[in-house]
């Protein structure tokens, strides 16, 4: 195999990769570099990195030593350069836990249903298809991304575990949630939306009662019914379906199903984009 396909959510809070080895995930916090005088380890995500001239570090230990506080860069587009950095760790981590040697990539990856706009999936395209050379642990890095798409987030979910019919899906993310309609297996625009809300930007993180009942006042602008049957993906989504149940009867974590080389094996709710994303690409980088 000589070139992999991807599907890659880069996320403000976890970066999910999805691929036919199977799956990675990494803590996405970004800090500019400085020298450590002691070299303690935080986590196995733990990443020092120089790419396009900026050194910094990435994963658990940015989330601790991240001298301005939450390293992050929240909004409704990816089209910015922390997306960058992260996309390139993601597929330098997969090719190094699964696929040592493979040097030619192929990636479908997300924007926010708000901004899936040409103008701004050509910028992330842009700063993505390219060979990349780059340092991460001082090991010196090359790979080139062929080919880019970008799908829309939320709705690349529903290919986790496609159906037909009427779907609902909230996808729940740090920085945003998408609220996105399939119907038959087409997107809906005019009752998909995003907010621009998420887990990391609440006031209190762990109130998923106040959450569940902001997405349920946005979804009644976009002409969902608490009848309907509503999907829910991200990290929180096992969490906050008993709270989102008070408003939509019928509310359940989606179960994406994940493609291996030799097996096809069910994965978390918090994989559904990635594995959407993949399932997308399988099709279109045959």
């Amino acid at each position: 195999m000589s070139k992999l396909i991807l599907g890659v959510d880069a996320g403000n809070y976890k970066a999910k990769v999805a691929g036919i080895y199977g799956l990675d995930s990494f803590k996405t916090n970004i800090c500019n570099w400085f020298e450590r005088d002691v070299e303690e380890t935080f986590g196995q995500d733990d990443m020092e990195f120089e790419i396009d001239g900026r050194k910094g570090y990435a994963g658990t230990i940015a989330a601790y030593e991240d001298e301005f506080g939450d390293g992050t860069t929240y909004g409704d587009t990816k089209a910015h350069e922390d997306t960058k950095i992260r996309i390139l760790l993601a597929i330098h981590r997969y090719i190094e836990k699964y696929c040592n040697g493979i040097d030619r990539v192929c990636i479908i990856t997300g924007q926010p249903l708000k901004m899936h706009k040409e103008n701004e999936k050509k910028k992330i395209i842009d700063m993505l298809k390219n060979e990349h050379q780059f340092i991460v642990n001082e090991k010196n890095v090359k790979f080139t991304i062929e080919d880019v798409r970008i799908a829309p987030e939320g709705s690349g979910a529903f290919w986790s575990n496609p159906n037909t019919g009427l779907m609902r899906i909230v996808d729940i993310g740090s920085g945003t949630v998408n609220l996105a309609t399939i119907e038959d297996k087409k997107h809906i625009h005019k009752s998909s939306s995003t907010m621009n809300t998420g887990v990391e930007t609440l006031r209190n993180k762990d109130d998923y009662e106040a959450l569940a009942r902001a997405i349920y006042q946005f979804a009644t602008k976009l002409k969902w019914k608490n009848v309907d049957d509503i999907y829910v993906c991200g990290g929180i989504a096992e969490k906050i379906v008993p709270y989102l149940e008070k408003h939509f009867v019928r509310a359940l974590p989606m179960q994406p199903l994940l493609k291996r080389q030799y097996d096809t094996i069910p994965v978390q709710p918090t994989f559904a984009n990635a594995v959407g994303f993949y399932n997308i690409a399988r099709g279109v980088f045959k």
